[in-house]
């Protein structure tokens, strides 16, 4: 062999042992580090000649379905809690839409969908060093972030920088879809992770119980207790007797499904395996004689704001994502005014984090009327500020598209999620009987 062929040669196995130390060194740990999925969509996989219980098996032994766990340290308490829920990827790298006049690609992490109630510690002055993970099939646990949370929808979207999951697609089947295509009273499976860890991705099957929507509401009377001696309201201190609506569960879907504890924000899928809702909360089987009356939020508001969340995220856009905060309004409607003043009479309400005097709102929280009643303004849209206390929107209108009718709460709450920076928007509402509208650009 010749000497320049020799120097080749061993030249070659240079270089080869080079890149093998280097790749051994500093690029395998970054692909351990972050755990691409092979298939991006896991619906895809669904052939015609699987079943329910076969795409739920599938589910169940993947990575789209996890637990979410909060752990933090409660101040008040001088020790460390943890909540436990369960959660489903809804997009990954693979994820592509056109949407927002652009194309939206997740090339990143995960995007996980959870409950609000789940992960609510996070937005709790006597929780610090909140951390916020999820925990999948092979009980590894990756940290997230909290992207975007609703409180009255019961919604939060978690971002997962160190996991690439397969994702799970969604549709909706509750809120602005087709009676064709509404849920009735079909077939339908729930993965969660009720009690604790060891029930990881636990399945379980059943049906939609009704085609009606119910409501279920947290509303409690806090008492004066003492502890340690001293006489405490917890954090309404100093009020004798106070009625707390912490939420009312709107458009909840009626499921005849056993859950329990933890399943919390887990998917609620169809009998084809896509993701309509998310299993939320649970009757007393003693007051209901024994059967199963659960219910799951609609996953709509998820679709809606999707999009927006990715974009931000991932190609540093600054799209906003409209609710009642963004426009300064505080209000109710006539589901969440009688349960305010059926709970009893006392002095004060405590209602979305606004503490209101009954005798300044007595004739407030007899609202009985369709639309959304206005207690509170203090928007920064100066056409807004017409909307003063007593005002009931009646319906909304981005212009170029159809009106909206807002009969409860959620219809406005679904509305707002649908605006977009730079429309224009027509509230119509009614103050003293008459019926008035103001145009706003956002």
């Amino acid at each position: 062999m010749k000497k320049n062929t020799w120097i080749s040669v061993v030249a070659t196995l240079v270089l080869v042992l080079g890149l093998s130390f280097l790749c051994s060194k500093f690029l395998l740990p970054l692909l351990e580090f972050k755990t691409y999925s092979e298939t991006f969509c896991l619906t895809d996989q669904i052939t015609d000649e699987m079943d329910v219980y076969d795409i739920a098996k599938l589910y169940r032994d993947s990575n789209s379905t996890v637990a979410v766990t909060v752990v933090g340290h409660n101040t008040e308490l001088n020790a460390e809690q943890m909540s436990l829920g369960s959660g489903v990827v809804i997009a990954s790298k693979g994820y592509e839409t056109t949407s927002l006049s652009e194309n939206i690609v997740a090339s990143m992490g995960s995007y996980i969908v959870t409950n609000y109630h789940v992960i609510e510690n996070y937005f709790d002055d006597a929780f610090t060093r909140i951390q916020i993970s999820i925990i999948i099939e092979d009980e590894s646990e990756y940290s997230c972030e909290l992207l975007w949370a609703n409180k009255n929808l019961d919604v939060a979207v978690l971002y997962c920088d160190d996991l690439n999951a397969d994702y799970i697609r969604m549709a909706d089947r509750w809120v602005n879809c087709d009676t064709k295509v509404r849920l009735d009273y079909e077939e339908v499976f729930t993965i969660g992770t009720p009690l604790q860890i060891d029930y990881l991705n636990r399945l379980t099957f059943g049906n939609i119980a009704s085609n009606n929507n119910y409501v279920f509401s947290t509303s409690t009377t806090i008492y004066p207790t003492r502890i340690n001696g001293v006489l405490s309201y917890n954090k309404y201190s100093g009020i004798a007797g106070v009625t707390v609506l912490d939420n009312v569960y709107e458009d909840v879907i009626d499921i005849a499904v056993g859950i329990t504890n933890g399943n919390s924000g887990g998917g609620l899928f169809d009998s084809n395996g896509v993701l309509v809702g998310l299993t939320t909360l649970g009757a007393n089987v003693e007051s209901t004689g024994g059967n199963q009356m659960n219910g799951a939020v609609p996953i709509y508001p998820v679709i809606e704001v999707l999009d927006k969340l990715i974009a931000n995220n991932e190609l540093g856009r600054n799209y906003r994502i409209y609710d009642l905060d963004e426009l300064g309004i505080v209000g109710f409607d006539s589901l969440e005014a009688s349960q305010i003043t059926t709970v009893g009479n006392y002095s004060y309400y405590y209602f979305d984090e606004e503490l209101y005097d009954a005798s300044n709102y007595s004739d407030d929280f007899n609202f009985i009327s369709s639309g959304y009643y206005i207690l509170q303004n203090s928007s920064s849209y100066s056409a807004l500020s017409a909307l003063s206390q007593g005002s009931v929107i009646t319906s909304c209108q981005i212009t170029g598209e159809e009106s909206v009718e807002v009969v409860d709460r959620n219809d406005l709450l679904y509305f707002l999620l649908q605006i977009d920076d730079g429309d224009q928007v027509t509230f119509n509402y009614t103050l003293d009987g008459r019926s008035q509208s103001v145009l706003v650009q956002f």
